[in-house]
């Protein structure tokens, strides 16, 4: 919606900065974390399969979310969460 809307930060719900705050604090791993277990993901226990699955999930729409910040510290993790979300299972 951000995408074809646009975002408004006086709104948390429409704002690109609170999204992907939001999103990059619910992130338990790191993407360097997140790359070192997925390379061996078939011999990890279910459990952490399942956390690897829900970072995949929760960082769909990151990508999106790029164009719409500046260059920087922020930015630069995103990007870096999309190269890291393609090795996830």
């Amino acid at each position: 919606m951000i995408d074809q809307l646009g975002h408004d930060d006086t709104d948390p719900d429409w704002s690109t900065e609170s999204l992907t705050s939001d999103t990059l604090d619910t992130l338990a791993f790191t993407p360097a974390q997140a790359a070192g277990l997925a390379a061996g993901w078939r011999g990890l226990p279910i459990e952490q399969i399942r956390e690897l699955r829900r970072h995949k999930d929760l960082t769909a729409h990151l990508e999106s979310l790029v164009g719409h910040l500046a260059p920087g510290p922020v930015r630069e993790r995103l990007v870096a969460w999309t190269e890291t979300r393609l090795l996830l299972p």
